[in-house]
């Protein structure tokens, strides 16, 4: 009489012999399976790689520092193209560090290289149709109608009242921990700065989280729900792996703050305006009052979608630009009095204007792009080909496949930036005959995609650096503990640890 064990060997066998048949096809063409690497003129492989696996496992281990080990692997390669593969994942990744290929890609055949399958199916729970996650004419439209807000004359008021009043509120919370003496995350604070402002300028509405003791829920899970996303560009079957450690049940719990905090911030909105939806003239009341080609407003979904993205890169970004650029003050004082050197020559006591920080104060404005430099608030791109493609070198680029470049590795290129790429010299820029080509320096993308809010992100940073750095001194207490985690941005994976005390 057959057993159990006997008869579940043969369906068994019959199993695993079909995945590893499909996994055989699935890596024919693939130097891995002989366990050598690419290593010709055009393309080179990061070693390391395993049969089936491909580069997973040296991923996983470099994930603390995957910013710097790209970095490596281009100065290893002095420069030419990285692939790194994944298995069951539609293309391979090749990574470029060449001005020209971000032209190339951004500009050039920007119809070729979009968001593509990958990213869309991993972002969606977070961004969804948002213009972060978006092609086509959805992303058209959306950035359409964002660029209302972004234009001089906006970004006067900004300075004169959005900014100078959350600066205030800012400065009164920098006081109360100078009078205490205590140690505080310099990060948070400056995130919730940004979250205030911009939810103020782009909706219209009061949060208050600067005033607020407490860790606020949104926030909290909207860093969460972004590095989960992250995780999921370098694991295979992440869906799988979510629901086995526990993470699917986390994440669905943050997304659902997250949204229900855009739902709230909607239903804030429609009962400001009340019976004149018309009036507002905030980025939020633009997008209520849009249609499409049948004439139907946009759906509190939709709205939700729109409004996470938009703080993704009103908050996220300059947040974390700030927290990076007062590091790096930290850690080189000579910068710190140059800038201080400035402020007193131009400004006195007074607080900076609008034509005081565009015309006035290129030092300041030269320590804020030399952390963004260094530290890229968006620190790696990437693009998927919609369609077969060659590239101007005779490289072959199969439709799905995944380009790359890293903003945080082309920051440190001798080849773009000198032999003194990975020094802080605010000076750089102060003796350029001219700003470099957004394809040298794609902190703010380029191209069509070009961030419509580069202009209102520069000014909010350098009206805070030059306002913190008039009034207080920061003292980094925990230097050690510095450093990035993977994310969809840069953020601190420790916070930035300070005590301040006020200048006279």
């Amino acid at each position: 009489m057959e057993t159990l064990a006997e008869s579940l060997l043969l369906p068994t066998v019959a199993t695993l012999t079909a995945g590893f048949s499909a996994l055989l096809y699935y890596y024919r063409e693939d130097p891995i399976l002989g366990g050598a690497a690419i290593n010709d003129t055009k393309l080179h492989r990061i070693g390391g790689a395993y049969p089936f696996l491909g580069d997973t496992v040296k991923a996983a281990l470099v994930k603390g520092h995957i910013h710097d080990f790209i970095v490596d692997c281009f100065e290893k390669s002095h420069n030419e193209p990285v692939v790194i593969k994944f298995p069951l994942v539609d293309g391979p990744f090749v990574f470029f560090n060449d001005p020209k290929m971000v032209e190339y890609f951004l500009k050039t055949k920007f119809s070729v290289y979009d968001k593509g399958p990958f990213m869309k199916v991993r972002f969606q729970d977070t961004l969804g149709h948002g213009i972060f996650n978006a092609d086509g004419a959805r992303w058209k439209s959306q950035r359409k109608l964002a660029a209302n807000i972004f234009n001089v004359k906006n970004f006067k008021e900004y300075v004169n009242d959005t900014f100078a009043a959350e600066m205030d509120v800012f400065s009164t919370v920098l006081e109360e921990h100078a009078a205490s003496g205590l140690e505080f995350d310099l990060s948070d604070l400056f995130f919730r700065f940004t979250f205030d402002s911009f939810v103020k300028i782009a909706f219209g509405i009061d949060v208050n989280s600067m005033t607020s003791k407490e860790k606020v829920p949104f926030m909290e899970a909207f860093d969460n729900a972004q590095k989960t996303v992250a995780d999921r560009v370098i694991t295979p079957l992440w869906s799988y792996v979510e629901r086995l450690t526990g993470v699917a049940r986390t994440q669905a719990d943050d997304v659902k703050t997250i949204r229900d905090f855009g739902i709230s911030v909607i239903q804030e909105k429609r009962a400001s305006l009340g019976d004149e939806p018309s009036t507002g003239n905030d980025l939020l009341s633009l997008l209520m009052r849009t249609t499409d080609d049948e004439g139907n407003s946009p759906t509190d979904e939709m709205l939700v979608d729109y409004v996470l993205n938009f703080i993704i890169a009103g908050r996220d970004t300059t947040a974390q630009a700030l927290s990076w650029t007062f590091f790096m003050l930290h850690k080189n004082p000579a910068a710190l009095t140059a800038l201080h050197e400035e402020i007193a020559t131009v400004l006195g006591g007074s607080a900076p204007t609008y034509d005081q920080i565009k015309n006035d104060m290129p030092y300041a404005n030269a320590v804020f792009h030399e952390a963004l430099r260094l530290y890229p608030s968006v620190p790696l791109e990437l693009k998927q080909a919609n369609a077969d493609d060659t590239l101007p070198d005779g490289i072959v680029i199969p439709k799905d496949t995944i380009v790359c470049w890293s903003n945080y590795a082309m920051g440190r290129t001798d080849a773009i930036w000198g032999s003194d790429a990975k020094e802080f010299k605010p000076e750089r820029w102060v003796k350029m005959d001219k700003q470099p080509s957004p394809f040298d320096y794609p902190v703010f993308n380029a191209g069509p995609r070009v961030c419509l809010g580069k202009n209102m992100a520069e000014l909010e940073g350098v009206f805070v650096l030059v306002q913190v750095a008039r009034k207080f001194n920061i003292q980094v207490t925990k230097e050690e503990d510095v450093t990035y985690s993977l994310s969809l941005t840069l953020p601190m994976k420790n916070g930035l640890a300070v005590k301040c005390t006020e200048r006279s």
